[in-house]
């Protein structure tokens, strides 16, 4: 089977062999090796100097490590900004609210970006510790100018404001200088851009997050940032880790070094063209403008009305894995008598080729 879903994307026979590897001790000489060729790995894809934190959850797991670690609770008065412009910017705010935390949200319509302008203006009027937001929403396909909120949000950082992003479905496949752009959490997962199987996740952290940490009680156990960078700079992990995903991990990043970060961001643009013409020749429309559409997966309106559950079907015969939308906002578009949408991935380890195929396969099903 093929998986042409927005993840877990399909995942290279070299990398499950590395799963398979014979386990070894969490607390030995062989493991501390492996896990410092991973530190490096992993700072050179995220471009930081920063440290980037292992865990071994999904990117979920570093969404509430953020909140637990660098604000206060309800008791306090200060306050955590959440852009929602998609399915997983508003489940993130979410988690802010069972964590106890005082939230406040700005609101961007389903195929939107983050307006920097507005959450500037928004910061300016409240006491607000954190700002989090999607980079790569990848419920919608759209993607945020984190150059220009950079920017935009630049005095609220040097007052102390700690920044945020998910980075899930875009750190492997979209260009995202960590350091360059002043993220002091920048948080990723290993099924989507990284072609490697779900169930671990990592995350990059400034000293101001580590020295903010510092300040707050009850960080909990398991994703104590601290707790973390005191095992980090042991090159080991608080807990059990999952080693085959760690041996998985060390050879993509092996691969990764060996394309060449920036040759990697090239092939992921060229599919995202690629595939963002097949969808207008094609008769349908995009979801977002195209100056917003990510570059790892393009979100299509259904215009023509196809029936994708029965297309979905027929491609199960022909061994692919489709999507047909992100099922809790079709809802939303349907009820509102507007057109549904399906998603196209090309993230990971594709080319363009694998993108050609796919397609003239669909296209069979579709007409």
């Amino acid at each position: 089977m093929k998986l042409f879903i927005p993840g877990p994307v399909q995942v290279r026979e070299d990398i499950l062999r590395e799963m398979a590897r014979p386990p070894i001790g969490h607390r030995t000489p062989e493991f501390r090796k492996l896990f410092a060729e991973i530190k490096e790995g992993l700072k050179y894809l995220f471009q930081t100097q920063n440290d980037v934190l292992v865990s071994t959850s999904s990117g979920s797991g570093f969404w509430e490590a953020a909140i637990r670690n660098c604000t206060h609770n309800q008791k306090s008065s200060e306050k955590i900004l959440h852009a929602v412009n998609g399915a997983f910017s508003r489940k993130w705010a979410d988690v802010s609210r069972r964590c106890g935390r005082q939230v406040d949200i700005i609101e961007f319509g389903f195929g939107q970006p983050v307006d920097p302008s507005i959450v500037a203006k928004k910061l300016g009027e409240g006491n607000y510790s954190m700002f989090c937001m999607v980079h790569n929403e990848t419920s919608t396909g759209v993607v945020s100018n984190l150059k220009v909120i950079s920017e935009a949000i630049e005095q609220f950082k040097e007052a102390g404001l700690i920044w945020a992003v998910d980075a899930v479905s875009s750190i492997g496949g979209i260009d995202i200088k960590v350091d360059d752009l002043g993220i002091d959490i920048c948080l990723a997962s290993s099924q989507k851009a990284m072609a490697l199987p779900p169930g671990i996740s990592f995350a990059s952290v400034s000293r101001k997050a580590y020295e903010r940490a510092k300040t707050i009680d009850c960080r909990g156990y398991y994703f104590d940032l601290l707790e973390l960078k005191k095992m980090y700079d042991k090159d080991m992990t608080p807990y059990t880790p999952s080693i085959p995903h760690l041996y998985a991990l060390r050879r993509q990043l092996q691969c990764i070094s060996a394309e060449g970060i920036e040759n990697r961001f090239v092939r992921h643009s060229e599919m995202a063209t690629y595939t963002r013409a097949w969808v207008i020749e094609n008769g349908f429309s995009l979801f977002s403008q195209e100056e917003f559409c990510s570059d790892t997966i393009t979100c299509v309106e259904n215009s023509k009305g196809t029936d994708l559950t029965e297309v979905k079907n027929r491609m199960l015969e022909k061994e692919y894995l489709i999507d047909i939308g992100y099922r809790a906002m079709n809802k939303i578009l349907s009820d509102e008598g507007k057109n549904q949408t399906f998603r196209l991935p090309h993230m990971g380890d594709l080319e363009t080729q694998d993108m050609e195929t796919f397609l003239l396969t669909l296209k069979k099903e579709i007409t």
